[in-house]
C-alpha cells in the first residue's frame, strides 16, 4: 500500500536538492549506518470551485525553513496552472500575520514557496493563487508551528489525511486526459431497456421497382449512393423487354404500316366530310369514316411507343422518384437487365429518422408519457439521445401487446440525425418513461468493468486513489445511478479511470516519481 504521508527523505527527492534546506533535527547523528528518525511530511488536498491544491511540506518549526511543494490544477480542464504568484499565509493564534510569496512556478503546476515561520502555536494556513484569468483562496485550517525540531518529530499526519492504495502522480494526471467529479444527488429519468431499430419515417422513404421486365438505361448521369434526390426527378429509363418472336425489323414495319393506314383513314374521313356536305353520303357513313381514322391514329401511337422503347437516351419508361431525399440503395447499374418487381432505387429523406423500440410486456405498464430515448452506437463517444420537444418528438405508443414478440412498440422521431446513424440498424435503447427520481450518480465513463465487477476510482488525496466496487441502478443518458459503494462528496475519477487502473496493475510502469 502506498502511504499518502511521506517521509522527509522522500519529499527531498521530489525537490531539486539545491532548493531544499534540511530541517535542523536534534540528535540527528548518523553512526554505523543508522539514520536518525525523520519527521513525517504534512500533506493536504483542498478544492475550490475553480482549483485544486495538493501540497506537501515539512512540519513547521519556528525559525527553520520549510519548502512547500504546492500543485495547483485548473478544474475546468484539469491542467496545471503554469503562471502566476502564490502567497502562503499564516494567521491567527494571537500572533502577527506572516506572508510568504513565490512569484512563478518552478515547473508547470508546481510552486515551491519557502516558509520560515516566527511565531509558534496553532496558526491558520491559507494559500492564495493569482494567475492569468484565475484567482483562488484555499483555507486549509489549523497547523502547528513547533518550537523545536524534537517536537516536529512527534507530529503526525495532517488532520483529515486519508490513505489510498493506488498512487497516481499529478504529472501523470495532467497529461492523461484526467478529471474528477464530486458525487452528488441528481434528478434521474426513469427508463426501460428495449431492443430498437432505426428506420425511415412512414412517408419519408420510397422504393422504385421495375413495373415490367426490361433493361435500365441512364437518362443522364446514372445516380449513385448518397446522391441528393428531388421529388419527381427522373432517375433512369426502363426499356421493356421484347416479347418472344418480336424483332426490331418487325416493329419498324408495323410502324410504317400504322402510319400508312392512319394517312389513308385521315384522307377517307376528309373525303366523307366533303361528300356529306354535298348530301352525297349518309351521316352514318361519315361517322364510320371518322371512327376508322381514330382507330388508325391509336394504332400509330402504339407502334411509335413500341419503337421508342427500344432505344437508349430518352427511350423507355421514365423512372421517377416519388419523394425527395438521398439515394440510400441502388442495387443495379446502367444497362442492367431486370425482372418485374425488382428493386431499382431506394430513396430516403434523412431530415428525420424514427427509432422504433419494442418494450417488453413486463415493462409496458411503466410507460407513462415517454419523454425520449438514448442508445449507444459503435464509434460514438457519447450515447445518442432523443429528447421530446428538443431534437425529437413522440410519434406514438402501441395500444396492444404484439402476440408474437409480447412487446409494445414505441416510436420516437429524431430530427437532423447524426449522419453516422445507419438505416435498419439494430440498437439497444433506453426509453425514458416520463418518471424521475433523485439519487447519487456518476458519469458512465467513470465506471470500469473489472472482471465482471463494476468499480470506480475515488480520490483519497491529491495523488492517492482507491478502487471502490459499486452497485448501479438506472442509466440516464451518460450517467449511472449509484445504489451502493459511494457517499455524497466522494470525488470519483470521471475521465482517465483506465489510466488509474493501469497504475494500480503496474505501479512500476506508471509511478517512477515526480519530475520536479
Amino acid at each position: 500500500m502506498r502511504r499518502l504521508s511521506i517521509s522527509l527523505a522522500t519529499l527531498r527527492n521530489r525537490l531539486l536538492p539545491a532548493a531544499l534546506v534540511a530541517l535542523a533535527l536534534a540528535g540527528c547523528d548518523r553512526t554505523r549506518g543508522n539514520a536518525a528518525p525523520e519527521a513525517q511530511a504534512q500533506v493536504y488536498t483542498h478544492f475550490t470551485p475553480r482549483t485544486e491544491l495538493f501540497v506537501e511540506f515539512d512540519p513547521l518549526v519556528a525559525g527553520a525553513k520549510s519548502t512547500f511543494v504546492a500543485h495547483f490544477t485548473r478544474l475546468s480542464d484539469y491542467t496545471p496552472v503554469d503562471a502566476g504568484t502564490v502567497d502562503v499565509i499564516l494567521s491567527g493564534g494571537n500572533a502577527p500575520t506572516e506572508r510568504f510569496r513565490v512569484s512563478a512556478p518552478r515547473a508547470p503546476g508546481i510552486f515551491a514557496p519557502t516558509v520560515v515561520p516566527r511565531a509558534t502555536g496553532r496558526r491558520n494556513l491559507t494559500f492564495v493563487i493569482a494567475a492569468p484569468g484565475l484567482e483562488a483562496r484555499h483555507d486549509l485550517g489549523e497547523v502547528v508551528v513547533h518550537g523545536d525540531a524534537a517536537a516536529a518529530l512527534e507530529a503526525g499526519p495532517a488532520p483529515g489525511t486519508v490513505e489510498g492504495e493506488i498512487g497516481f502522480f499529478k504529472e501523470q494526471q495532467w497529461t492523461t486526459g484526467f478529471a474528477l467529479e464530486p458525487v452528488q444527488p441528481h434528478a434521474l429519468r426513469e427508463s426501460v431497456s428495449a431492443p430498437a431499430t432505426i428506420r425511415p419515417p412512414a412517408n419519408g422513404a420510397a422504393e422504385v421497382v421495375a413495373t415490367m421486365a426490361g433493361t435500365v438505361r441512364a437518362s443522364g448521369d446514372f445516380p449513385t449512393l448518397g446522391d441528393p434526390i428531388v421529388r419527381g426527378q427522373t432517375l433512369a429509363m426502363l426499356v421493356p423487354r421484347l416479347g418472344s418472336g418480336t424483332d426490331v425489323a418487325s416493329l419498324q414495319a408495323d410502324l410504317a404500316t400504322a402510319r400508312s393506314q392512319a394517312a389513308l383513314a385521315q384522307a377517307d374521313a376528309a373525303r366523307m366530310d366533303r361528300l356529306y356536305a354535298q348530301q352525297a353520303v349518309s351521316q352514318r357513313r361519315l361517322q364510320e369514316a371518322r371512327s376508322a381514322g381514330q382507330v388508325a391514329q391509336a394504332q400509330l401511337r402504339a407502334a411509335q411507343d413500341r419503337v421508342s422503347q427500344l432505344g437508349g437516351g430518352s427511350g423507355g419508361i421514365a423512372l421517377k422518384s416519388p419523394v425527395g431525399g438521398m439515394l440510400a440503395l441502388a442495387p443495379i447499374t446502367n444497362g442492367a437487365a431486370v425482372q418485374e418487381g425488382d428493386l431499382l432505387f431506394h430513396i430516403v429523406d434523412r431530415s428525420e429518422l424514427w427509432l422504433e423500440a419494442h418494450v417488453a410486456e413486463a415493462d409496458a405498464a411503466r410507460l407513462q408519457e415517454p419523454t425520449g430515448a438514448a442508445f449507444d452506437l459503435p464509434g460514438l463517444d457519447a450515447p445518442v439521445e432523443i429528447r421530446v420537444g428538443d431534437n425529437g418528438r413522440l410519434v406514438g405508443v402501441g395500444a396492444m401487446i404484439d402476440p408474437e414478440s409480447r412487446s409494445v412498440p414505441v416510436i420516437l422521431a429524431m430530427t437532423d440525425p447524426d449522419p453516422r446513424i445507419a438505416l435498419n440498424q439494430n440498437v439497444q435503447a433506453r426509453v425514458f418513461t416520463g418518471g424521475t427520481r433523485t439519487g447519487l450518480s456518476v458519469p458512465a465513463e467513470a465506471v470500469i468493468d473489472d472482471g465482471g465487477q463494476r468499480v470506480v476510482y475515488v480520490m483519497r488525496g491529491g495523488e492517492s486513489f482507491s478502487r471502490v466496487p459499486v452497485r448501479l441502478g438506472l442509466r440516464d443518458g451518460d450517467r449511472f445511478e449509484v445504489l451502493e459503494g459511494l457517499r455524497a462528496g466522494d470525488r470519483v475519477v470521471s475521465r482517465g479511470a483506465m489510466q488509474v487502473r493501469l497504475a494500480a496493475a503496474t505501479p512500476e510502469a506508471m509511478g517512477h516519481g515526480h519530475a520536479h
